[in-house]
């Protein structure tokens, strides 16, 4: 590794201009000041996919006789730019701060990280701004979707609901966050909060077919605690998130739809060329819950995972479609993944290629012939680190 000593006209100055690691995945150019640090970096991802997508002929697995698939191919993507900075002090107190903007392939304009954090130099630390929390399901991901057509963190009627203790661990659209941590030795505690309109987590127009009243909205604040523990090579983790605000969103009846409380446990093993997640998570809801429990194993470079999620249905509208099969009940589904990574492709650092592919069945047990439709999909995907 080279550097360039240079004396620049601020408070950072002399500085050592050198090529490092900015982050665990991203190479970049970093600033080492006498009492600070300041790097940018960044990542170019492009996906290619192929994959079948699902629509239900009456708009909800709860309703239909008919679950129609579409073979879709498209590309995907985004060039993420990674700005990060600290400043210490004498005492060992520091202030760090994150911001990476992002550019879609799809033209849009958007963000990922935007925070600041303030740590005593001794384990504890105050997070504030735009991040995630800590992650209770962790995957061994390039190209996953479930049958049902539902989203890791946001809940869409009608389908079949993958729960991963994500629905309070960050990002939330408009609404902010504050997490308290402390690290002692093998020990991590954190409490994160989310708090603000989160009525973007259903992202429907009903719930069990009744009208989210989007008229009749509250802040809500969302408590996430977590505590893991990281002897050696193994990680014990377990955590809980929920919504202690009252009737935050309603339906068209005035029930309180986000009185929604999870739980989440998480083992891992990470040592050598080997990484294996054994996930459970459990979610009580309003006339529904929701279990998940998800393994995955990444050796060397070849990834494989499994998830398996059971949801319960109680009352559901029956005035949504009188016609249809009643929807109460149980629906299952069955997810399995793979991945492979090839590194520095052509001979050039930094530059991956990856593929993807997953397989998702849906099966319903419910008064009624409802008919099972099977998802699946591939991915190759280009990522360049700069």
């Amino acid at each position: 590794m080279t550097s360039i000593k240079r004396h620049l006209p601020f408070s950072l100055a002399p500085l050592s201009i050198a090529l490092s690691l900015a982050s665990p995945v991203m190479a970049g150019m970093t600033y080492e000041g006498d009492n600070g640090s300041l790097s940018f970096a960044g990542d170019v991802e492009l996906d290619i996919n192929a994959y079948n997508s699902q629509e239900a002929a009456r708009g909800s697995i709860f309703f239909a006789e008919e679950i129609e698939t579409r073979d879709e191919y498209n590309q995907t993507g985004r060039v993420l730019f990674e700005i990060a900075g600290e400043r210490r002090s004498t005492e060992g107190h520091y202030a760090r701060f994150k911001a990476q903007p992002l550019l879609g392939s799809d033209g849009g304009v958007g963000v990922d990280d935007a925070w600041l954090a303030i740590g005593n130099g001794q384990g504890g630390e105050v997070k504030v701004g735009r991040f995630e929390g800590y992650d209770l399901f962790p995957l061994q991901d390039v190209f996953i979707e479930h049958n049902g057509d539902t989203a890791n963190n946001l809940y869409r009627d009608g389908s079949g609901y993958i729960y991963q203790v994500k629905e309070g661990r960050g990002r939330g659209a408009s609404a902010g966050q504050v997490l308290i941590s402390q690290q002692v030795g093998d020990l991590y505690a954190e409490l994160g909060t989310l708090f603000g309109d989160r009525s973007n987590l259903f992202d429907s127009d009903t719930y069990h077919g009744f009208s989210i009243d989007r008229d009749d909205t509250k802040n809500s604040a969302i408590l996430r605690p977590v505590l893991a523990w990281t002897p050696g090579p193994w990680t014990l983790a377990a955590g809980a998130e929920t919504n202690v605000v009252s009737d935050a969103v309603v339906d068209e009846r005035g029930v309180d739809i986000s009185d929604r409380t999870g739980y989440g446990i998480r083992l891992s093993y990470a040592a050598g060329d080997l990484s294996v997640n054994l996930n459970l998570a459990y979610l009580d809801a309003h006339e529904e819950s929701n279990a998940t429990v998800g393994v995955n194993a990444l050796w060397r470079r070849v990834g494989l995972g499994y998830i398996h999620a059971d949801n319960e249905i109680g009352e559901v509208n029956p005035a949504a479609d009188p016609e249809a099969v009643t929807p109460e009940g149980n629906y299952t589904a069955d997810t399995i993944y793979t991945s492979y990574h090839f590194p520095d492709v052509l001979g050039i650092e930094d530059f991956h290629t990856y593929l993807g592919a997953f397989y998702s069945m849906i099966d319903h047990d419910a008064n009624g012939d409802l008919s099972d439709a099977d998802r699946y999909g591939a991915r190759l995907r280009l990522k360049y680190h700069f």
